[in-house]
């Protein structure tokens, strides 16, 4: 009996995470996310980080399945084990290190304030008695929440996506919307009424996001640093972001993988 039972739950471990299943990692992506995911016409992911999971996977002989979900349920996903890794310019830091693993950096970026180009709001400061949004459960809901008070922000409005956030951003429900800075860019490319009215510095990086020490975080690191090292990731980057990544980011620099404290 007791051994029965001790198969049975090194089948449970096994299958519970869905890459050891299979040959093949299970990848959560929030749709609307360009130019870092999206599906396109077709309804096939494209984007930054999906070029980057593919590739990463393909030089560990795994294939990718994407699996589309809210930006908020990527954590519930990793941590159940229902999906292997998460992309969405998730940001590394301490507070998700204690119930995530990341792989290694590979995007350096910074916040925003996007609003229209008519928009009379030139420094943090002039948020004052304004109403900005916010995508639930990013770091540029954080950011606000953490400053609102101290800047005289009338009220942070939660959005569950970045399109609803932009809508009454130029419908003039809201001031603007803080969030990480190349999604605006993005945007912007396609509303030319919209503008970035404030850089804010964050040191903010986006890397893979998986479940808490996932058997497969070290060879998809490494595939990442192979990536930086023959120049693949740069490549990736110049084909999104239609220039070259800058010296000494972590889109170039290869890195270990993020420790909590």
């Amino acid at each position: 009996m007791k051994k029965q039972l001790a198969i049975l739950a090194l089948a449970a471990a096994v299958f519970a995470t869905p890459s050891l299943a299979q040959d093949k990692i299970v990848v959560g992506a929030y749709a609307a996310n360009p130019p870092w995911e999206f599906k396109n016409e077709q309804g096939i992911f494209e984007g930054f980080e999906v070029d980057v999971a593919t590739e990463a996977a393909a030089r560990i002989g795994r294939e990718v399945e994407f699996q589309e979900l809210g930006f908020q349920a990527l954590f519930a996903a990793t941590s159940s084990r229902r999906i292997d890794f998460a992309i969405s310019s998730i940001s590394v830091n301490n507070e998700r290190l204690q119930s995530q693993s990341f792989t290694q950096p590979y995007y350096d970026s910074d916040g925003t304030i996007v609003g229209l180009q008519t928009s009379d709001v030139e420094t943090l400061e002039d948020l004052e008695g304004k109403v900005i949004g916010v995508v639930a459960a990013t770091t540029g809901e954080a950011w606000a929440n953490e400053n609102a008070e101290a800047l005289g922000i009338a009220e942070v409005r939660s959005y569950a996506a970045q399109q609803d956030l932009l809508l009454d951003v130029q419908n003039g429900r809201i001031e603007g919307g803080a969030g990480e800075l190349a999604g605006f860019q993005y945007a912007i490319t396609r509303i030319p009424s919209l503008a970035i009215l404030v850089r804010i510095p964050t040191g903010e990086r986006f890397a893979m996001m998986a479940t808490k020490d996932h058997p497969l975080l070290p060879e998809i690191n490494d595939a990442i640093s192979e990536m930086k090292e023959d120049g693949t990731l740069a490549q990736i980057h110049e084909k999104w972001f239609g220039v070259a990544p800058d010296e000494g980011t972590s889109t170039v620099t290869v890195m270990p993988i993020p420790a909590a404290e």
